[in-house]
C-alpha cells in the first residue's frame, strides 16, 4: 500500500487528496493542504472511476466514417500525430498559422497550447468562455484596480465580518472554501446572499436578495445611490485614492430603492439594508464570479460591483478583498500570465480585434481572445479569413452557447483533434480522438486563479493503455511540424522545472512540500507593491482606483459603468415576453456536475441521474406539472426546443427557472442526446451585449414550458425529436 499526495483537476478549487493505492484504489482529502483542509467533493471522492472506466479512451483512435458517426480504428501514437503534423502544415501552407486554433480550459493543460501557438505563430486561441466567466471579472478589476480584486480568498475568510456572495455559490461550486464561509459564520461572520435562487447560503443568510437574472448592475447602483445619499461612504479615501467619484454620484443619482426595486424585482428595504450592513461591518468582503457575467454588460455589472469595497475604504486589509499576487511560477496566459506568451502570435490578426479591441489583440486589457462568436463565424464563412483546424481539450459542443451552429462549424473542419478521457460529444465529430491521462496518472502543477499559492500534482496510478499527458502531444506535434526550436524546453518533461526555474525551485521539490505559498501583507497599495513604478497606488493609468475608466475613456467607451436592461426581458421585449413569459437561467453547476465530465462517472449520475429545469411551486401548478416530470422548454432565441425534467425549488421566484448548465444524455447518439437537453441549445452566442468584451446572456433569456408524456422520450438514441408548441 503507498499514499500519495496530490491535487484534484476536476474543477478549478483544485482540492488537495491523499490517493491510498493497493489492492483497492482510496481516495480521501488532505487535511494538510492548505487551502481545502481535509474537504474533498463527491467528484474527487470518486475520481478514481474516471481512470478505471471501462469507457475510457486509453488508445489513439482515428475515425473512418462520416463525421459523427462514431466510427473509429485504433492507431498508434506515430500515426496519429504524424498526420496531425501533416495536415497541420497544409493547412497553415494554405491559409497561415492564423487558420490552426487551439483550445483549452483551466484546470487542464493550458500552458503547453498557449506554446503551441507561440510555435506556429497563429493568434487563434479559441477559449470559449473568452466572452464570460473568469474574463468580465479580471477586467472590471484590472480596469478600476489595475489587479484581481473581487475573487474572494480563503485569507479575506479569516477575518471578516460580513461576506457578500453576489452570483456565486460556493455550496456546490466550491465545497472547500464553503467550509471555510461556514466556519467564520461559526465565529459570527454574517452574510448578504445576491441570487436569483435559494442556494445553500441563504439558509443562514442575514439577508437575500432575489435578484432578477440581468439585473446585477442596477442593484449594485441602487445600493451605491443609498451610500452616497446616507454620507455611508469614507471621504477621505474617496478624495485620497480614487478617481471619478462625481461621475459615479451622478451615474447613481437616478437609481432610488424604489425605482431599483421594480427593475431587480427585489425590494426597497432590503436594498437600503444591503447599504447599511456593509458600511457597519469592520471587515466587509464582496464574493463574487460567474453569476454576474453572462447577463449582458458584464463588465460595467463587475466594475459597479467592484466599487462598493472603495466606496466603504475598507480594503487590502485582513477580512477585507485585498490583491494576492500570484508566485512567480510561469502562469498560462489565462491570468495574468508568463511575459513571454504571445509574443510570437500576431495579434494584429486576431479575430476580434477591430471590433472589441480590448479582448483581442494587442491592447487587450487581459490574455488576448477572439470572441467565440467570431470564431464559430470564420469556420463556417471563412471571413475575415478561415479557421481550418481546431485542436481541443474542451468540450464545446455542450459548453458553447448556440450548439446547432457549434455543430456545424466543427462538421466544417478540415481537422478536429479532440484530447480527451472519453468520447465526449465534441469528440464524437472529431477527425482524431487523443487519449489523455487523469489527475491521477500525471504531475503537473496546479495553479490558483486569484490566489497566492501552486501546488502539486503528482503521479499516484500509472497511465492504463496508451494514454499521455495532454501537453506531451501538444509538444510532439510541434516537433514533428518543424518547430522544435520555438519551444522553451526539448523534452515536455523538462516543461514543469521550467515553469518553476523564475522561484528556484524544481518540480520533485514542490511535489515533496506539496505547495508553495508567496508571503502576503496587508495595504500593498501604500506600500508601493502593486504599481510597476514601485510608488505607492494602484496599477492603473491614474495610480488610483478608477471609478470612471481613462482606458475605457480613451477607447470612446463611456468611463463611468451603468445599468442596461437585457435584450430579451420583460422590458426591453415585452410582446416577447407574452408568450415567453418565464426569464431562463442556464449555465449554473451543481456539486456534482462541474463540467460535462462527471456524466461519465456512475456513482455522481446516481446522485443526479437526469437534467433538471429548477421552478417554484407557484410555476409548476400554473403549468400543470410535479416534481420529477418532464418539461420541454421553447425560447424566442431558435425554433429548437429540449426537455427537461422538474424540480420544485420552494423559494424561487414563480416568473424564473433555471436550468442546470453542462448535459448531455450519454446514448448511442451524443449529438442527439445533447440536443434533446442541453441548455445552450436555447441560449443565442451573440458578441453584441457588452461593449467591451462582446458579452454573454446566457442566464437571462426568455423561456416557456409545457409538459410532455415521459413515454414519448427516447432515452436510448435521443432521435424522437417532440413537437414544439406553436409559436405562433
Amino acid at each position: 500500500m503507498a499514499i500519495t499526495r496530490t491535487t484534484c483537476r476536476l474543477c478549478l478549487v483544485r482540492c488537495g487528496m491523499l490517493v491510498e493505492t493497493g489492492a483497492r484504489v482510496r481516495i480521501s482529502g488532505d487535511r494538510k493542504h492548505p487551502l481545502s483542509k481535509g474537504f474533498l467533493c463527491p467528484k474527487g471522492k470518486y475520481s478514481a472511476d474516471i481512470t478505471l472506466s471501462p469507457k475510457r479512451a486509453i488508445f489513439p483512435q482515428r475515425r473512418v466514417g462520416e463525421r459523427g458517426s462514431g466510427r473509429w480504428e485504433r492507431v498508434t501514437w506515430d500515426e496519429a500525430l504524424d498526420d496531425i503534423a501533416a495536415r497541420l502544415n497544409a493547412i497553415i501552407e494554405r491559409h497561415g498559422a492564423r487558420a490552426v486554433a487551439v483550445q483549452s480550459l483551466p484546470p487542464k493543460d493550458y500552458y503547453a497550447y498557449d506554446l503551441f501557438l507561440d510555435a506556429i505563430g497563429g493568434p487563434t486561441f479559441f477559449k470559449h468562455d473568452s466572452h464570460q466567466c473568469f474574463t468580465p471579472q479580471l477586467t472590471a478589476d484590472v480596469l478600476t484596480y489595475g489587479n484581481l480584486f473581487t475573487y474572494m480568498s480563503y485569507t479575506e475568510l479569516k477575518g471578516s465580518d460580513l461576506v457578500v456572495l453576489w452570483g456565486v455559490n460556493p455550496g456546490e461550486t466550491n465545497g472547500s472554501k464553503y467550509q471555510r464561509l461556514r466556519e467564520a459564520q461559526r465565529r459570527g461572520c454574517r452574510t448578504i446572499v445576491v441570487d436569483p435562487r435559494p442556494i445553500a447560503a441563504t439558509r443562514d443568510a442575514a439577508l437575500w436578495l432575489r435578484v432578477r437574472p440581468g439585473t446585477d448592475a442596477a442593484l449594485a447602483l441602487g445600493i451605491i445611490h443609498v451610500m452616497i445619499q446616507r454620507g455611508w461612504y469614507d471621504r477621505s479615501f474617496i478624495e485620497e485614492w480614487t478617481t471619478g467619484f462625481d461621475g459615479l454620484r451622478k451615474r447613481a443619482a437616478d437609481y432610488t430603492p424604489e425605482r431599483v426595486a421594480d427593475l431587480t424585482w427585489t425590494s426597497a428595504a432590503g436594498i437600503v439594508e444591503a447599504a447599511r450592513l456593509l458600511w457597519e461591518a469592520k471587515k466587509p468582503a464582496l464574493y463574487t464570479f460567474i453569476g454576474a457575467t453572462m447577463g449582458g454588460n458584464s463588465v460595467a455589472t463587475l466594475r459597479l460591483m467592484g466599487f462598493i469595497p472603495a466606496l466603504i475604504g475598507k480594503i487590502d486589509q485582513e477580512g477585507c478583498n485585498g490583491f494576492l499576487l500570484p508566485p512567480g511560477v510561469r502562469m498560462p496566459s489565462y491570468y495574468a500570465g508568463d511575459a513571454s506568451l504571445g509574443q510570437g502570435r500576431n495579434l494584429q490578426e486576431m479575430l476580434s480585434s477591430d471590433r472589441l479591441p480590448l479582448l483581442a489583440g494587442p491592447k487587450a486589457i487581459t490574455a488576448p481572445y477572439p470572441h467565440p462568436r467570431q470564431v464559430i463565424d470564420a469556420m463556417l464563412t471563412g471571413k475575415p479569413y478561415p479557421v481550418r483546424a481546431l485542436w481541443t481539450s474542451c468540450n464545446p459542443v455542450v459548453g458553447l452557447e448556440d450548439t446547432y451552429t457549434t455543430i456545424r462549424a466543427l462538421k466544417s473542419l478540415d481537422l478536429l483533434v479532440v484530447s480527451e478521457l472519453f468520447e465526449s460529444p465534441t469528440a464524437h465529430l472529431a477527425d482524431y480522438i487523443l487519449p489523455i491521462t487523469t489527475h491521477l496518472e500525471s504531475n503537473a502543477i496546479a495553479e490558483y486563479s486569484g490566489l497566492n499559492m501552486i501546488s502539486a500534482r503528482v503521479r499516484a496510478l500509472e497511465p492504463r493503455g496508451e494514454a499521455r499527458e495532454e501537453g506531451w502531444a501538444v509538444f510532439e506535434v510541434a516537433r514533428r511540424m518543424g518547430y522544435a526550436e520555438r519551444l522553451p524546453v526539448k523534452d515536455y518533461q523538462d516543461l514543469l522545472d521550467y515553469r518553476l526555474e523564475p522561484m528556484g525551485m524544481t518540480f520533485a521539490q514542490l511535489a515533496e512540500q506539496g505547495s508553495a505559498m508567496r508571503p502576503n501583507e496587508p495595504d500593498k497599495f501604500r506600500k508601493g507593491k502593486l504599481r510597476r513604478d514601485g510608488k505607492p497606488g494602484f496599477n492603473t493609468p491614474s495610480g488610483k482606483i478608477e471609478l470612471a475608466s481613462q482606458i475605457l475613456a480613451g477607447h470612446g467607451y463611456d468611463p463611468v459603468p451603468d445599468f442596461v436592461e437585457p435584450p430579451l426581458s420583460p422590458y426591453s421585449t415585452p410582446e416577447v415576453s407574452k408568450r415567453f413569459p418565464l426569464v431562463l437561467i442556464s449555465g449554473t453547476r451543481s456539486l456534482e456536475y462541474y463540467s460535462t465530465l462527471g456524466i461519465e462517472m456512475p456513482k455522481l449520475r446516481r446522485r443526479r441521474p437526469f437534467p433538471t429545469l429548477e421552478m417554484s411551486p407557484d410555476t409548476a401548478a400554473g403549468h400543470g406539472v410535479a416534481d420529477g416530470e418532464w418539461v420541454e422548454i421553447s425560447a424566442p432565441t431558435t425554433d429548437r426546443t429540449i426537455v427537461r425534467k422538474v424540480a420544485i425549488v420552494p423559494g424561487m421566484h414563480p416568473r424564473v427557472v433555471n436550468a442546470e448548465g453542462l448535459w448531455y444524455m450519454p446514448g448511442e447518439d451524443l449529438i442527439e442526446g445533447t440536443l434533446a437537453v442541453g441548455a445552450n441549445v436555447l441560449t443565442p452566442l451573440r458578441d453584441d451585449v457588452d461593449p467591451v468584451l462582446g458579452g454573454s446572456i446566457a442566464r437571462c433569456i426568455l423561456c416557456r414550458i409545457a409538459k410532455v408524456d415521459e413515454k414519448t422520450l427516447d432515452f436510448g438514441r435521443w432521435s424522437q425529436r417532440l413537437t414544439s408548441p406553436s409559436r405562433q
